[in-house]
């Protein structure tokens, strides 16, 4: 994973040592960081490494049907 998004902002706060990535495709990792960032209490870098983790279109229809396009958009999801 490089230092940048593709929408070159910086990567979000970390909470996965990476040896604990060693093996995994950059989806699990972002999923994998959303949720540490999530039990850490750090929403903005959850939702910021899910929005990285290039969810497929029923995953993405499930979060509209919760969220609205603009709060998605906010987050870094490409709507």
């Amino acid at each position: 994973m490089t230092a940048t998004t593709t929408l070159d902002r910086p990567l979000p706060r970390s909470y996965m040592p990476d040896e604990d990535k060693v093996g995994m495709t950059q989806k699990a990792v972002c999923l994998c960081e959303s949720t540490q960032a999530d039990l850490a209490g750090d929403e903005e870098a959850s939702w910021a490494w899910l929005a990285l983790a290039g969810l497929s279109e029923r995953a993405m229809s499930t979060l509209r049907s919760g969220c609205d396009d603009e709060f998605l958009k906010s987050k870094g999801f490409r709507i």
